[in-house]
């Protein structure tokens, strides 16, 4: 699964990373994963990664949890 991000940078000093969802909709690898992602916030965009939630905590993924397939992050400028 392929995941396009644009890091943007505002004040010189905060920086965050968008999702670019291409033909206004991601191509999940399962459907598992896309039922999560409608359901939970979990593009984190202080790191420009999925995330699940675990104790309060955001763990970025760069495997699909549900299928195991390899998320691979692009960036694009």
């Amino acid at each position: 699964m392929q995941v396009y991000f644009r890091k943007e940078i505002q004040a010189f000093e905060y920086v965050s990373f968008s999702e670019l969802k291409l033909n206004s909709q991601s191509d999940f690898c399962c459907e598992k994963l896309s039922k999560y992602v409608s359901s939970v916030k979990s593009w984190n965009g202080k790191i420009g990664k999925y995330s699940i939630v675990e104790k309060d905590n955001y763990v970025p993924i760069d495997f699909c949890p549900f299928c195991g397939e390899k998320i691979e992050y692009i960036s694009v400028t």
